[in-house]
């Protein structure tokens, strides 16, 4: 980053940034003003309106409990039911670029996975099926018979899940970086090294800390799941948009081969974008899911 100290004049870019300043995130809500004081200073001044803060949002959080387990879930909008399921390690808030969009045509039910965000601690191995299970049990406890599924990286892998295991809850299914097995055909290899590496000294460090035992688990699940053979897929009867980001950590032939074992499959590569798409182009990322869902609408 240039001009940290503002001392350049140059007017604010169209994107309300400084000249030398570039924007990590396109989030919406923000205003920004550069500021002179009398002595000649001068500061970046940011203002956020209608900001919501999704992950922590006390009006639209939930509790319930479901298949054992204590699930924190939000929900904005009205509609058909959109389920959304983040990634590994991460919360709700993942999806702060979609959420908004998103419910202004659906009902979204956004949820923070066992062990993960505000959801309840449990104990023993986490599968991607187990996942399955507890959305399953949370979807008939919100006295919902079906839903539609957005799924990102291990929300993608516990979509496809869902669609094998409980193919009546699942009227359409869209999973971005998703994977069968996880090996080098499917994820690029530095990647899986680093998680074997992070795995390990977690391990070490279990004994002393919820936090890393936690880690642990999640990282296990990582390396060892899921176990999904290509042709198993031929089962799943939904409707099902697989993306991925041109430069993903999983492979594009592996992608395009989830797509093509699913009879109703189809896929998008997002050009020039990673296993991160929804927060790095969140426009492109929701109108491609919005056309896709859109599409799966009644015909009256």
């Amino acid at each position: 980053m240039t001009n940290g100290s503002f001392d350049d004049a140059t007017p604010l870019s169209p994107e309300g940034l400084p000249k030398g300043w570039r924007q990590f995130s396109k989030s919406a809500g923000f205003q920004r003003q550069l500021v002179a004081e009398p002595t000649g200073n001068q500061y970046l001044a940011v203002a956020g309106q209608g900001i919501v803060a999704y992950g922590s949002n006390r009006k639209a959080g939930h509790y319930a409990t479901a298949n054992g387990v204590r699930l924190y879930y939000e929900t904005y909008g009205q509609g058909e039911p959109l389920l959304l399921l983040h990634g590994n390690g991460e919360s709700i808030i993942s999806f702060m670029q979609q959420i908004g969009t998103l419910a202004k045509e659906y009902r979204v039910i956004a949820v923070d996975t066992r062990d993960q965000g505000k959801s309840g601690s449990t104990r023993g191995t986490l599968t991607y099926d187990l996942f399955a299970d507890d959305m399953h049990a949370l979807l008939a406890t919100l006295r919902i018979p079906a839903a539609h599924i957005l799924g990102w990286s291990d929300g993608g892998n516990t979509g496809l899940s869902m669609a094998l295991r409980y193919p009546r809850q699942v009227k359409s299914l869209v999973t971005m970086g998703a994977n069968l097995y996880a090996d080098t055909t499917a994820v690029d290899a530095a990647m899986l090294k680093q998680v074997s590496q992070d795995h390990r000294k977690l391990m070490l460090l279990a004994p002393f800390n919820q936090a890393f035992r936690r880690g642990a688990r999640l990282t296990a699940m990582l390396l060892n799941y899921p176990n999904t053979k290509p042709v198993q897929l031929q089962a799943i009867t939904a409707p099902v948009l697989v993306l991925a980001g041109e430069k993903d950590i999983i492979r594009e032939a592996h992608t395009r081969l989830i797509a093509r074992s699913i009879p109703k499959g189809e896929v998008v590569i997002l050009p020039g974008l990673t296993h991160y798409a929804p927060q790095e182009n969140g426009p492109l990322f929701n109108e491609t899911v919005l056309a896709f869902l859109r599409r799966q609408r009644p015909v009256n």
